[in-house]
Formats: structure tokens, sequence, C-alpha cells
């Protein structure tokens, strides 16, 4: 009983710890940012944006894969996990914007982007104001599009009420509670992912945060359909299948409106398919990036 219950232990610690990575922090246009860097440092650069105050963290089963064949770097960003939280509303562009900085201030010219939720829009603003500096895109439960107004102002009202609810009360329940709606399988949200937020959301300066990283969810911000239709970048979506929610409408429309979309349909899985489906998600993220690779060479 005890050996099952060791064999079925998980942690960002065992995602990592046979993982050589690096975890520091750089100055990105003045925003002091957490980044953890692994990898093959002589492969093409992939840049992991986080979703909804989240952190880097939320990738730890994604590092040792992709460091396979790419110089990987997930951070923590603008206003998030353990990067400064300037005092000022957070919009789609300034989160952009951050992500530019970090690239810049790693030397970094060009990457492909792979986002989650909330950085899954963050990509697509950069790619589209900075085609020249993201070479393919992967989204996981795509936003930043409109399908259903009305689903998506209740959304944003619902993750406004738990994450600000959290950060001004954070316990391991009202944690637990903000995250809820991650995983399709309860018991994919594991102690540690739980813990590791809590830490975060207990830093003083994060009830203030909140409401300046949470400045997206108030609406106006995404992108018109006529600029998803301008993305020339090799666009994975992935289309969580067994979570029927505003974020798998949000993927078969970008798969029709998006030139250059190519939809991925994954089952057993809700918002976070980078971690419950890890090992078929890196498995296609890497053919993914690999083809569009060969084909752009050619």
């Amino acid at each position: 009983m005890l050996a099952e219950a060791t064999r079925r232990y998980r942690s960002v610690w065992t995602y990592l710890n046979t993982v050589p990575h690096t975890l520091a922090w750089v100055d990105a246009g003045g925003i002091r940012t957490r980044y953890l860097e692994t990898g093959n440092s002589d492969g093409p650069v992939v840049l992991l944006l986080h979703g909804t105050a989240g952190s880097l963290e939320n990738f730890c089963a994604n590092y040792g894969s992709l460091g396979e064949t790419h110089r990987v770097i997930g951070i923590d960003m603008l206003g998030c996990g353990y990067t400064d939280k300037p005092d000022r509303p957070y919009l789609i562009a300034d989160y952009a914007r951050h992500a530019l900085d970090v690239l810049d201030a790693l030397e970094i010219g060009e990457a492909a982007v792979i986002g989650v939720s909330l950085g899954s829009w963050v990509g697509a603003r950069l790619a589209l104001d900075h085609p020249d500096r993201v070479t393919h895109l992967v989204m996981v439960a795509p936003a930043g599009v409109v399908v259903d107004p009305e689903a998506e102002k209740e959304f944003g009202a619902d993750v406004r009420r738990r994450r600000q609810g959290a950060a001004q009360a954070p316990s391991w329940e009202s944690v637990k509670t903000a995250m809820g709606r991650l995983m399709l399988d309860p018991e994919d949200l594991i102690d540690d992912l739980v813990g590791v937020r809590l830490r975060i959301y207990e830093q003083p300066e994060m009830a203030a945060a909140m409401g300046h990283l949470l400045a997206f969810s108030l609406g106006g911000q995404d992108l018109s359909r006529e600029e998803w239709a301008r993305l020339q970048q090799p666009i994975m979506i992935v289309a969580a299948v067994d979570a029927p929610n505003m974020f798998l409408d949000n993927a078969r429309l970008l798969a029709q409106i998006v030139p250059t979309g190519q939809l991925v349909e994954l089952t057993g899985c809700d918002h976070w398919a980078q971690f419950e489906r890890a090992d078929e998600f890196n498995r296609l993220a890497r053919r993914f990036l690999a083809d569009r690779a060969v084909e752009a060479a050619v």
C-alpha cells in the first residue's frame, strides 16, 4: 500500500529533479522577472507563458521533454509568481511587452511560444505585433477571442471572484477553489501545485496586484477576427474535447478563422492539457515544432 502511494506521488520536484535547469531572475524592461531555463542551449527557443495568476511551475511536466530538442524558457509573467508587481493595471499589451522584454534581456532574437489560456492570448498578441520574433504558437485553452459574449462575461466575473478571494484571504481551501476548474480529474490538482500557488498568494503585495493582473478580464482587449486572420505563424490549437466549455468553443472557432491554425483534440483533460496529458502534449508539441522547422528550412 505504501509502495503504491509512493509510486503515485507527484510534485513539482518529481518532474524537475532529473532536469538540469537554472532558476534565476532577470531585469526585463525594469521588471525583475523570475525565469527557469533548461534544455539544449544550441536549440531553437521555446518561451512558456502560463495562465491567469499562475507561475512557471505550471509547466513542470513539460520542461524535461521539450528541453531535449529546444532551449526552454519559462517565466513568471508580469505581476505573477515572484516577478515584480508594479502598481498599475496590466493590459494584454503590457503582458506581451513584458514577454518581449524577457527575450531582449536574454538576448533571444526569436522564439516559439507555448501559452496556456491567458498565456495563449498574450502569445497571439506578441505574434501579431512582432511577427519577426515569434516563430510558432501553441495555444492551450485558447483565450482572446469572443464566441459567446455572455459566456465570456460570466467567466471573467467568476475568475475575478475566485482569484481575488484567494489573494485577499489566502488559505489552502481558497487557493484550491481558485484552481478547481483547471483539471478534469480532481486528483490531477496535486497538493504541490496548490502549495506553490498558496505561497505566491501569501506575498503581502499579492492582494493589490491581483486586481491589476485581472484587468484583462474587464473586456475589450480580445483580438478581432480580422487580427486572428492576419497571423502568419504556424499555430497549434489544443482542444480539450472532454471539457465542453468556452475554451473548447474558442479552439474550434480559431481553427476556422486562423489560416495557419492546426486543431489538435485531446481527451482526458480540461484547462491544463499540458499537465493532465503531459506525455501526449509534449509529443505533439515537439512534433509540431520539428515539422514546421523543417518546412521553414525548405
